[in-house]
Formats: structure tokens, sequence, C-alpha cells
């Protein structure tokens, strides 16, 4: 029997504080609902300049994202969708099972936009920081970190807090408000946040916290733009996305409305992974949509999107292929003019249906968008057929009734 050396000894000593071997695989993913952001965060870059056939490793029955177990930031311009990406967030984790808690310290949260994005509102853990029981309660920044250490102990995976920027710390809420506090929140989360990373670890809990952009007063040079709650935050956070608003006006998504006006139902926003422990670093910004009503003009774009994950749609040399259930190649080059093409030939029913296959197969979860595509898209096909039973049945009662009006009158 070999003799140990005195590290091993020492590990056994310590056993339960420290193990051999350094291997961290999160214990899960949960999807941002956009294939490119999450594909961005896990491998690095863009998924269009790679033929997924030929990655090594990637699989399509395992979830990519942002991975249990971490810290994540998100942070940008107001109206950038920040809240809207962490409702996707949210309605994923809530589609693989994971109890979700939102703490809305903001008094913020839209009903209308994280059920667009696929949140199931009445089964998500919700807070405004307030008791009903008890109106003259105020719930601090202090009570804020006990109960998201509370909950992930009781078993919640995926916990948002938006915002940081809004958190009152007991000092602030308790002094006038011709008091000066500077710093008390940056030190607060300095000596708190370690504990909450270290409960998120323990457990294989999730952190989404949501934050605002500010600017540095009175500087001249350099990066004027900060954001609340200190260094501390950017530290622990295992990924930062900073988020903008696509400013041309292409960045608009627009539909005809009933008074033939254009009606803006959304916009393009760029994702920016500015840190991300999970791969190399991305230089390129992540387009994504941002809705703000139930309408999904490129559906064709999600559905090319939601092919390239499940290996639906393959690419070689820029030339993007994909064969239907019939057997019919399509093959058309660049990914605009894929997309165009089968908008062109209506083909989303038809791309609809293999995704749905290819889904189910690899146990992958589709965007809510396309489900709701495919589910009106069979509602409208089932009125359309009742209507044309209607009428083939009163034209069938119509040719009775003149057939017996000529015989009566013979």
């Amino acid at each position: 029997m070999a003799k140990k050396n005195n590290s091993d000894v020492i590990v056994d000593n310590l056993k339960g504080f420290i193990r051999k071997g350094a291997a961290t695989t999160p214990v899960g993913y949960v999807p941002t609902g956009h294939f490119s952001l999450d594909f961005a965060i896990n491998y690095g870059e863009l998924p269009e300049k790679i033929d997924l056939s030929t990655l090594k490793g990637y699989d399509p029955s395992n979830a990519l994202g942002l991975p249990l177990g971490k810290l994540v930031m998100l942070y940008g311009e107001e109206g950038g969708g920040k809240s809207s990406l962490a409702y996707r967030i949210s309605g994923f984790a809530q589609k693989l099972g994971y109890p979700v808690a939102w703490l809305d310290t903001e008094h913020s949260f839209a009903e209308g936009l994280a059920i667009i994005n696929g949140v199931d509102i009445d089964n998500i853990y919700y807070s405004t920081m307030s008791n009903p029981g008890d109106p003259d309660k105020v719930y601090y920044a202090e009570d804020v970190f006990d109960a998201i250490i509370e909950l992930i102990k009781s078993g919640v995976k995926v916990i948002v807090l938006d915002s940081v920027a809004n958190l009152v710390t007991k000092d602030r809420g308790e002094a006038t408000a011709d008091k000066i506090i500077i710093g008390k929140l940056a030190r607060l989360m300095s000596e708190n946040l370690g504990k909450l990373v270290s409960y998120a670890d323990k457990h294989g809990a999730l952190l989404v916290f949501i934050n605002q952009l500010r600017f540095k007063i009175g500087q001249k040079f350099g990066n004027p733009e900060t954001t609340p709650g200190g260094m501390s935050l950017k530290h622990n956070a295992s990924l930062i996305i900073k988020i903008s608003k696509k400013k041309s006006k292409e960045a608009l998504i627009e539909i005809p409305g009933e008074d033939g006006k254009m009606k803006i139902i959304g916009r393009k926003s760029y994702m920016r992974l500015e840190k991300n422990r999970f791969a190399k670093p991305c230089e390129e910004n992540v387009e994504v949509p941002i809705y703000y009503v139930a309408h999904f003009p490129n559906i064709e774009e999600l559905m090319f999107e939601a092919g390239r994950q499940l290996k639906v749609i393959s690419v070689y040399k820029g030339m993007f292929k994909w064969t239907d259930s019939d057997g019919k190649k399509h093959e058309v080059e660049g990914k605009a003019d894929f997309t165009a093409y089968i908008k062109y030939n209506e083909l989303q029913y038809t791309l609809g249906q293999h995704l749905i296959t290819a889904a189910e197969e690899n146990s992958t979860i589709l965007p809510p968008e396309i489900n709701k595509w495919l589910n009106d898209h069979d509602s409208k096909k089932k009125k359309e057929s009742k209507i044309d039973e209607k009428r083939s049945s009163e034209k069938k009662t119509s040719g009775s009734g003149k057939a017996k009006g000529k015989k009566a009158g013979d």
C-alpha cells in the first residue's frame, strides 16, 4: 500500500473543507432566450460564424446561458431592455422547473412585459419591500441581503434584484433628507456580497442584479460611466452585461397600425459582455430584440437562431442549409437572405414544426415567441377551416332548397 504524502494527510484532516481536484462544472444553466447571447456567454463568439455540427463538445440538448451558482449584473441606460432580459431569464428558469423570486425595489414590475417574455406571474415569488399586514414596516438593504440568503436556503434557484441602485441602507432610511451619507451602500455590499455569492454557489442559485448607469460628476477625461454599489459588485459578479439601445432608425421594430400609420412595438438593443468568466472575451456586441407587445414580426430570425442551436440549420462558408421534413433542401447564402427566403416562401410553419420535433428530441426549450406564433397560426387555420365548413354547409343547404323548390313547381 502506497504511503500517503504529507499534503494528502493534511487534506484528510480538512475533509469537508477542501477536496482533491478542481473541476467546477455548473449544476445547470438558465437560457436568456436569445441563442446568440447564450452562445457568446458560453463560447466567447457569435454562432453565425461557426459550423455548430463541427464544434467539439456542443450538444443542443444541453442548455446554454447563465450558470447556476453565480452572480450576474445587468446594467445600462434607461429603456434599454434590462428588465425585459431579466423577465426572459425568469420565464426560462420557470420552464426548467426552477423556483424564481423577484425583489422589486423600483416598484416597476410590468405584468404585461413579464407575460410576453414567458413568466408565469402566478408562480413567481414577488416582493416590493413592503408588508401589507404592517404598512409602517420599512425594509432596508440589510433586510434584502438577509432575505436573499433565506430564499437561497429555501430552494429558490433564480433571484432577481431590480435594482441595486434603489436599495436604501438603514442609515439613509432613518436619516433626515438633508443629511449627507456617502458610500454606505458600497460599504454594505462590500461586507455582504462575499456571503451572498458563497450561499449562491453552495446551493446552486443564480443571482441576477439589475443596476443603473450613472455618470461621475465633473470628470473631463476617461470614461465617466459608473454604477451604484461600488467595486465589490463588479468584483463578485461572474458576468457583467451592459445593455444599450441601438439608436438608428433601423433599430425600431414597427408594424402598420389600424389607422395605416406605423406603430412601434419594440426595438433592438445591444448586449455587450464586459466581464465573462466562462469563455474568452467576446469583442462584438450581441444584437437582440426587445418587445413591448405580443407581436413578433421577425419570427424568421428567431426560428433561424433556434434552428442553428438545434443543428437543424447548418452553415458552410457562409452558405446556410436546411433540409425540411419532406426531404427538400433549402440553401441560401447569408443570414439575412436566409430569413428573407423563409419569409418570402412562407416556410415559417414548416420550419417551426421541424424545430418542435428537434427540440423534443433534444429536450430543449424553444423561445416563447416561436411557440406563440405557431399556436396563433394553428388557431387562425382552425378558424378559417370552420368558416369554410360553414360556407360549404350553407351552399349545400341553399342548393337543396332550390332543388326542392324546382320539384314543387313542376
